[in-house]
């Protein structure tokens, strides 16, 4: 996402034009904010009707390059999903939205997770990208791809960020995080 396209703000004083423009920009971010609040809760309730009214007909979820698209098989993810964590809470943390034009926009989010997996508690930071559309006046997920900055048994915290092997789930082999290794500048900040 552009910095500077974000972070910088009309001149609003004598153009009436920009003043709307601006207003349904606002407008726009606060609705898809609320998309991403009540998405986490919904998952974390298991409102499996809830979490599929959130994406688009079409929409898709990415989780570990597997993409899934269409709301018959974002069903049987989430349920299988739901049916994996017996409690789970998703805390929502920074939502930077791009409006793109009236009906599209992209944006990222992070937040972290409490996760109860076969009787261990697991602790995951996230990142969501995520491209939006509008769809009769409502926004929704168009697609939402989700990466993990760390995921592992809350009694590992001490040791998970030692290293780049910080996705741990307990039935698997250990991997490397998705982020921040794999972003363009954390090799060429210097």
């Amino acid at each position: 996402m552009e910095l500077h396209a974000q972070t910088t703000t009309p001149d609003l004083d004598r153009d009436l034009d920009a003043l709307t423009q601006q207003v349904q920009r606002l407008t726009d971010q606060a609705a898809i904010r609320d998309l991403a609040a009540l998405y986490v809760m919904a998952v974390d309730d298991h409102d499996i009707e809830r979490v599929l009214d959130c994406f688009a007909p079409t929409g898709s979820f990415t989780r570990a390059g597997v993409k899934t698209t269409g709301h018959d098989a974002l069903r049987a993810f989430y349920i299988a999903m739901m049916d994996r964590y017996v409690t789970t809470l998703h805390t929502p943390h920074s939502h930077v939205i791009a409006i793109d034009d009236a009906n599209t926009a992209t944006g990222l989010s992070t937040g972290h997770a409490e996760l109860s997996l076969n009787g261990t508690l697991m602790m995951a930071a996230y990142r969501y990208s995520d491209h939006y559309a509008r769809i009769e006046r409502r926004w929704v997920f168009q697609d939402r791809a989700l990466r993990f900055m760390y995921v592992t048994p809350f009694q590992d915290m001490p040791t998970t960020f030692t290293g780049p092997a910080r996705i741990r789930w307990p039935e698997l082999p250990y991997a490397d995080a998705d982020i921040p290794e794999t972003s363009a500048s954390w090799t060429t900040y210097r």
